[in-house]
């Protein structure tokens, strides 16, 4: 309802100024009505923008591009790569295939399984083991025995089980323990147990060989590697000694024999160490690995890499398949010696027949002989410069007494090479690694040397790896 008044006529003056004077009344008091209302206009503040949205903008979408293409370049090698591939590229073509992928997803299982068996066959090598044909010519022997009267095998050996007394391999308990082995350094790995106590529970009780095995075994059963887990996990002070308990011997060698190539002087020495340091198996399975690794066998890089006399002799020596035979003929060497003669040809086939036949034993028989014939060394003064005299100087030192050799050798790279000196320790057998150690405490004392130049925690291990029988 509006407060003003219509004009209107009057009659009367009085009448008039009553109602103007009322109308200005309500007039201030509208006015102060305004007055006293409380307004607030509240101010729109925009944010100052800073950054480049464009550009944001363009690059986002640059990315989406990169995204989209990628997910199309997948797509499309999983077409190429499949089994049925398509000749149209339909981008519905994964949704129409999602009830039979379902109904294959069994299927697929079964088949990654194969492939994994089938791989694990493949990669096992046949191998003839001399060390079983030892194992089992002394339970023949044993078997001899029951009877003292009586040297032919007893009746009921072959068609009839007869118990073996003090068996030496007990396969299902070895089985057993290779599984705990496996579980505990896998424990170790998942830092779910001490990394030191696994060890020495574990690589530090085993010799070389089982420890290729079960780093083998390792790598099969949890699809990972050993060396690189336990690095991982454990401090750095353990390295040096992880490597020398898990590297494979044959690589470090191949390595070394490749790079040798190169240099004759060298490769006079690197190879002939390499073979005559060796057992036959062992040889075979370094020939092997060397050929699977360079894509080449040693024959061929010897031929095409060297040359002259130390080709020729080296090339007859890795041949020679008698060298670990234990047979030797004190009267063929003197013979050898004789005809050989003072002004012999390191290239005639007398000379290289000795090294292509003869056995550890008959070589270190025809060095003596050789000498005490003729009153020389078999190689002369003046040709000492030439690499294939550092080969035969060289196998005539290793045979005259390899332990010693092995202890040498040891005692320098304790001083040169920290490393090397735990991996040649690591990778001797127990017997030879004894008559070692009493070797280097003629000179020095090797658990006083370890422990000095070791923590405690590594030095506690390596003690033991060297002293497997003892309680140290």
């Amino acid at each position: 309802m509006s407060l003003k008044l219509d004009p209107f006529l009057v009659c009367n003056r009085l009448v008039k100024e009553e109602w103007e004077n009322r109308e200005y009344e309500l007039h201030l008091k509208r006015l102060n009505d305004i007055k006293n209302r409380k307004t607030k206009v509240e101010t729109i503040r925009f944010p100052v923008i800073l950054n480049n949205s464009k550009k944001a903008q363009l690059e986002e979408e640059n990315q989406n591009e990169i995204d989209r293409n990628a997910l199309y370049t997948e797509k499309k090698i999983k077409k190429i790569n499949s089994q049925k591939n398509p000749d149209i590229w339909n981008p519905e073509y994964e949704k129409r295939k999602i009830r039979e992928m379902n109904r294959n997803r069994g299927i697929t299982s079964l088949e990654t399984e194969n492939q994994r068996m089938y791989k694990k066959i493949k990669n096992i090598k046949g191998a003839y083991s001399i060390k079983k044909w030892d194992e089992d010519f002394e339970n023949h022997l044993r078997y001899l025995k029951f009877s003292e009267k009586k040297f032919y095998t007893p009746r009921g050996m072959g068609h009839r089980k007869l118990s073996l007394p003090e068996m030496k391999y007990d396969r299902a308990n070895y089985i057993q323990k290779n599984k705990n082995t496996l579980k505990m350094l896998n424990q170790a790995v998942n830092q779910q147990d001490r990394g030191d106590v696994v060890l020495m529970k574990t690589l530090v009780q085993l010799n070389y060989y089982e420890r290729m095995e079960t780093k083998k075994s390792y790598e099969e059963t949890y699809q990972s590697d050993l060396k690189k887990g336990l690095t991982k996990v454990m401090e750095k002070q353990y390295e040096p000694l992880i490597n020398a308990l898990l590297t494979d011997n044959n690589s470090v060698d191949i390595d070394k024999i490749y790079e040798s190539l190169y240099e004759p002087s060298e490769a006079a020495v690197v190879i002939v160490e390499a073979i005559i340091s060796r057992n036959s198996e062992d040889r075979d399975s370094l020939l092997a690995a060397f050929e699977t690794k360079i894509d080449s066998s040693l024959s061929s890089e010897i031929e095409s890499k060297l040359e002259g006399e130390l080709k020729i002799f080296l090339l007859s020596f890795i041949q020679n398949q008698n060298l670990n035979k234990d047979k030797y003929d004190e009267k063929q060497a003197d013979s050898w010696a004789k005809n050989l003669g003072k002004n012999f040809s390191f290239t005639s086939d007398e000379f290289l027949e000795i090294f292509k036949s003869s056995s550890k034993k008959q070589l270190n028989v025809f060095f003596k002989s050789y000498q005490k014939i003729h009153g020389i060394e078999l190689c002369k003064e003046s040709d000492l410069y030439k690499p294939i005299c550092k080969s035969i100087k060289f196998i005539q030192t290793y045979l005259n007494n390899p332990i010693l050799f092995k202890t040498e050798k040891i005692q320098k790279t304790f001083k040169a090479n920290k490393p090397e000196f735990l991996r040649l320790l690591a990778i001797q057998p127990q017997k030879d690694l004894d008559e070692i150690v009493k070797n280097y405490n003629k000179k020095a004392n090797i658990d006083t040397d370890i422990r000095n130049a070791f923590s405690q925690d590594v030095s506690r291990l390596i003690l033991k790896m060297v002293h497997k029988n003892t309680d140290e």
